[in-house]
C-alpha cells in the first residue's frame, strides 16, 4: 500500500505539473483579457486542455484504442482433411514456448482421436516439433478441443493433462488443401502494434501466428499469397519470422516411416 501511495502522490504531482504547463502555454494577453466573453472562451479552452492532459484524448480517437478487425475462418473448413497430413511451418511469430531460437525444422501433426481422452475429453491429438540451430529437439504431444462447437476451424490446445478451460485458442483463418497452405493465429489478434496493425501476444495462451505449407520445400510465392490474406485481417506481418527448413531431410524420412 505504501508503494501505491507513493505512486498516487507522484501521479498527482505530475498532473499538477502538467496543468501548470498547460496554463502557462496560454498567451499572456489572453490571461489578462478580462472581458466576460473572452474570459468564458479562455475558461473553456483551459478546461479542454486539462481534459486532454488527464485522459490522453485525441480528436478522432487514438489508434491503440480502436478495436482490431474481427477475424473469420473458412466457412467450409474440413477438419478431417486438414489433419490428414503433416504441416511444415515456414513462418511464425515468437511465443514463450517457441522462441525465435527454435525456428528450425518445425512441423505440426494432428489426428482426430477415435476416443476422447480421459479425464478431460479432448477430441484431437497434436504433435509439435521444433529444433534449434544445434539440432536439439523440442515439442511433443498436446491435445486439442473445439473453441467454438459450431466452428471446427476454431480449436484450443493444451497439454493433455490440463483441463479444457486452460487450453489456448488455435484458429485457422485461411486454408487451401489444393494449394497446400494454412494461416493460423492464437485466437483473435487484439494487440495494436506501433504501425497501427494487430497481433496476438507472445505468452502461452492467446499467442502465436503461423504460416503452414504441406511441403517442407520453401515456396516464396505461396508464402506471399498467405501473407496477403493476413493483411486483409489487418494483421501485423512484422511479427513473423522465417523458419529454416533446410538441412531437415531427416524429417521427411521420419514422415515416410510414420505413414508406412
Amino acid at each position: 500500500w505504501k508503494s501505491a501511495l507513493v505512486w498516487l502522490t507522484w501521479s498527482d504531482e505530475r498532473q499538477q505539473s502538467t496543468h501548470n504547463d498547460l496554463f502557462s502555454s496560454i498567451p499572456l494577453h489572453h490571461k489578462l483579457n478580462l472581458s466576460s466573453d473572452n474570459m468564458m472562451k479562455d475558461a473553456l479552452s483551459l478546461v479542454a486542455l486539462l481534459f486532454m492532459g488527464n485522459t490522453g484524448f485525441v480528436v478522432g480517437g487514438k489508434m491503440e484504442d480502436k478495436p482490431c478487425l474481427p477475424v473469420t475462418t473458412p466457412p467450409d473448413f474440413d477438419l478431417k482433411l486438414y489433419t490428414s497430413k503433416r504441416w511444415y511451418v515456414h513462418q511464425q511469430a515468437p511465443t514463450q514456448y517457441v522462441p525465435v531460437e527454435r525456428n528450425y525444422c518445425s512441423y505440426a501433426e494432428y489426428e482426430i482421436l477415435e476416443k476422447r481422452t480421459f479425464p478431460w475429453g479432448y477430441e484431437v491429438g497434436v504433435n509439435n516439433h521444433a529444433e534449434n540451430k544445434e539440432g536439439e529437439e523440442f515439442g511433443g504431444k498436446l491435445c486439442a478441443t473445439f473453441d467454438d462447437p459450431a466452428d471446427q476451424a476454431k480449436l484450443k490446445v493444451a497439454p493433455c493433462s490440463l483441463p479444457k478451460n486452460l487450453a489456448g485458442p488455435y484458429w485457422v483463418l485461411a486454408y487451401d488443401e489444393e494449394k497446400g497452405y494454412a494461416l493460423i493465429t492464437g485466437g483473435q489478434p487484439n494487440i495494436r502494434t506501433e504501425n497501427g496493425l494487430c497481433t496476438t501476444g507472445e505468452g502461452v495462451n492467446d499467442s502465436g501466428m503461423w504460416i503452414f505449407l504441406r511441403s517442407r520445400e520453401r515456396d516464396d510465392a505461396l508464402i506471399e499469397e498467405v501473407r496477403g490474406i493476413a493483411t486483409k485481417f489487418e494483421i501485423d506481418l512484422s511479427v513473423l519470422n522465417d523458419v529454416d527448413q533446410t538441412n531437415c531431410e531427416h524429417l521427411e524420412d521420419e514422415e515416410t516411416a510414420r505413414v508406412a
